[in-house]
């Protein structure tokens, strides 16, 4: 919440640039309003110019989609063992997870597939999802 006192739910730890490395990456928040950090906040770590700030809020829709498979393969095991109760409240958590999951099936800005311009009309119905994870 980039509050500085809240828990994080979710870290961002791969972060796009000119020399990628999972094995040089920075754990930083997945919201940065640029609090912390340089004057552009992470991005600061990243790139080195005079850019304008970017505030964004990170996802990472094939992590969710592993973490879904391994909700659903838990509560399978549990149900063989007579305690899916026990595993009730994370896979209701990754249910509700799941229903985001779908946003990343379309365009990022829900216009129709093959728009390449901003003045599009926004898609309706399903012609702005490319049935692809993001």
């Amino acid at each position: 919440r980039s509050d500085g006192v809240t828990s994080p739910a979710f870290i961002n730890t791969f972060q796009r640039g000119p020399e990628e490395s999972v094995f040089e990456t920075l754990v930083q928040p997945s919201w940065d309003e640029t609090k912390w950090g340089g004057p552009h906040g992470f991005l600061d770590l990243f790139v080195k110019d005079s850019a304008t700030p970017q505030w964004r809020y990170s996802v990472a829709p094939d992590a969710d989609a592993r973490a879904i498979q391994a909700v659903y393969w838990a509560k399978r095991w549990a149900e063989e063992q007579g305690s899916a109760g026990n595993v009730s409240t994370v896979v209701g958590d990754a249910a509700k997870l799941g229903d985001f999951l779908r946003y990343s099936m379309f365009d990022k800005y829900f216009k129709p597939v093959g728009c390449k311009s901003l003045s599009c009309a926004g898609a309706s119905n399903r012609a702005s999802e490319h049935y692809l994870l993001s």
